[in-house]
């Protein structure tokens, strides 16, 4: 009797001695998972605030996709400043949205809407064309409108011209409209020209090959596609540009705004993910990053520094 006692009791001990092992182990995950996710949170999730005093009044700057995500917090700055704001986009809806938010927040109304379609190079044209003629300078001119991987979903693969729809959208567009407007930005001192690029740039490792195609989908220079290669060609492009503009007033940089929640990152989780799944990650995902207004502030202070 006294042996099945005492094993009932060595069982009973043992089952609380694993319980409480368990439980430990739990907690040690559990602090692991923290450890790692302010990890993440201090990496990509701190924002480094551009402390400028700089104020804007009487220059004007053009800020592509200036309607949502890093594009409209960099706007409404730049509005707060006192500068006369151009929004170019193709969803005016959005923008007028945009600009009313930034008239009431602000007080600046001298903020307007110009359509472009980055999708189509003659529509740049003719942007540029109108520009030219209802605006006397170009102080700042912010590439920042750009899609990613979603795009070829929802919008398609190509270009009007037949170019890889990211490519074109997030460099070539950009590449012609800057061109067009270098004779006004030459005009005015201390002018500026900021293309968004991305860390991302980086992870193109394969050589760029120029091999006009078309290929069997009809895209000209297929090679020349994906997030990834446009954002080297924004950088490929400032550093070009920094050149040829040397003895100008004019100055040329690309900025990485960070691990942003922005559309253009959160809007292809979303579409990828169960909805269950989405809604456990979408906080997580937003906690370790910046938000819009955290994105916005390499494009400021590159803009803002000895102006």
């Amino acid at each position: 009797m006294h042996n099945v006692d005492f094993a009932v009791r060595t069982i009973t001990q043992v089952q609380s001695e694993t319980t409480q092992i368990n439980e430990n182990i739990v907690e040690s995950k559990s602090d692991y998972y923290k450890i790692i996710i302010l990890t993440l949170k201090y990496y990509f999730g701190t924002t480094r605030w551009c402390k400028s005093t700089v104020t804007l009044n009487g220059r004007t700057v053009l800020i592509t996709g200036g309607n949502i995500g890093i594009g409209k917090a960099t706007a409404i700055d730049l509005a707060n400043r006192g500068a006369r704001v151009i929004i170019a986009s193709r969803n005016k809806e959005k923008a007028i949205q945009t600009i009313k938010e930034i008239n009431d927040k602000t007080g600046n109304d001298n903020v307007r809407f110009m359509y472009l379609d980055l999708m189509d190079l003659e529509i740049v044209r003719q942007f540029a064309e109108q520009f030219l003629n209802e605006e006397k300078r170009l102080d700042i001119l912010i590439n920042n409108s750009g899609i990613a991987g979603w795009a070829y979903k929802t919008i398609g693969s190509k270009t009007k011209q037949n170019y890889d729809i990211i490519f074109g959208v997030n460099h070539l567009g950009h590449f012609l409209l800057t061109y067009l407007l270098l004779d006004l930005l030459k005009k005015t001192r201390n002018s500026r020209v900021i293309n968004v690029s991305s860390l991302r740039h980086l992870w193109r490792r394969s050589p760029l090959t120029y091999d006009k195609g078309p290929n069997n989908d009809g895209m000209l220079y297929p090679d020349l596609a994906g997030y990834d290669t446009s954002k080297l060609a924004n950088v490929m492009h400032s550093k070009m540009l920094s050149k040829i503009l040397q003895g100008t007033p004019v100055t040329a940089n690309s900025v990485h705004p960070g691990l942003a929640a922005t559309d253009i990152l959160m809007a292809p989780l979303k579409s990828v993910l169960p909805e269950k799944l989405y809604s456990i990650v979408d906080p997580i995902f937003r906690f370790i990053s910046l938000d819009s207004a955290g994105g916005a502030q390499t494009t400021k202070m590159q803009l803002l520094t000895n102006l």
